[in-house]
């Protein structure tokens, strides 16, 4: 798929999912007895690329979820398996028709402490400057979120994964942020919870985080982590990002 690479400078990439899914004849409820995987190469550009430029710069507005829980402790939440995101389809199609571009859910025991977005990892930039994420056995860990946390490591910034209780530290929050693959970074510019509205920042701090990430995945500065490889193909170069 090499020559479906979009080319350089246009934000897109080749998505490499690895899949593996049970291939054995059988109706029962049970465990496979074979197996099959596969690995999917596609063309993609931005996650929320239909979303208006400006509404990314300034950020989108999200909902706190309380009515539905995207995982349940000792789920498969952590897994990245086909039913992960089933329990959020619904919910986000009610959001934005309401006119949030996301959703935030939080643990599903207390409601209190924050879980992950939709389809991202949650980030916020506190106003003294430190780079806050949840910990939590049902959140799907991300390969970006921890890319990011480095980076701001590398900065002098002070990185907190933990229980993040949403209601005693809203109000700390300078810049939140989805994270993910697909998505890199969303700016989210507020939060609805019931019926109060929190509002956050333009990102500062995050956007150079982002674009310290971006310019590492195509090779526009040293890659000090060991986080890329070079691929050799015959009449090619590329440096992969992992």
């Amino acid at each position: 798929n090499i020559s479906r690479m979009p080319p350089y400078g246009t934000g897109g990439a080749i998505y490499f999912r690895p899949i593996l899914f049970g291939s054995a004849p059988g109706l029962g409820l049970a465990p496979a007895t074979a197996y099959h995987f596969i690995v999917i190469a596609l063309p993609v550009g931005n996650y929320f690329a239909s979303v208006p430029k400006e509404i990314l710069l300034e950020g989108v507005a999200g909902k706190v979820i309380l009515d539905n829980d995207r995982s349940a402790p000792r789920g498969m939440g952590a897994v990245k398996c086909s039913g992960n995101y089933g329990a959020d389809l619904k919910k986000s199609v009610d959001s934005k028709k309401e006119g949030y571009v996301v959703g935030l859910y939080l643990d599903p025991i207390e409601q209190r402490y924050i879980e992950e977005f939709s389809v991202t990892n949650f980030v916020a930039i506190t106003k003294d400057g430190r780079y806050v994420t949840p910990s939590s056995p049902s959140i799907l860990q991300s390969t970006t979120n921890m890319c990011l946390m480095q980076l701001a490591r590398d900065r002098g910034l002070n990185v907190e994964q933990r229980r993040v209780d949403f209601l005693e530290e809203v109000d700390t929050f300078q810049e939140v942020a989805g994270v993910g693959t697909a998505a890199v970074v969303l700016p989210v510019k507020s939060l609805t919870f019931k019926d109060r509205t929190f509002s956050f920042g333009r990102h500062v701090v995050m956007k150079e985080l982002h674009d310290a990430l971006i310019a590492v995945q195509c090779a526009e500065a040293p890659d000090v982590h060991g986080w890329t490889r070079t691929i050799d193909i015959p009449g090619h170069m590329r440096r992969s990002s992992l």
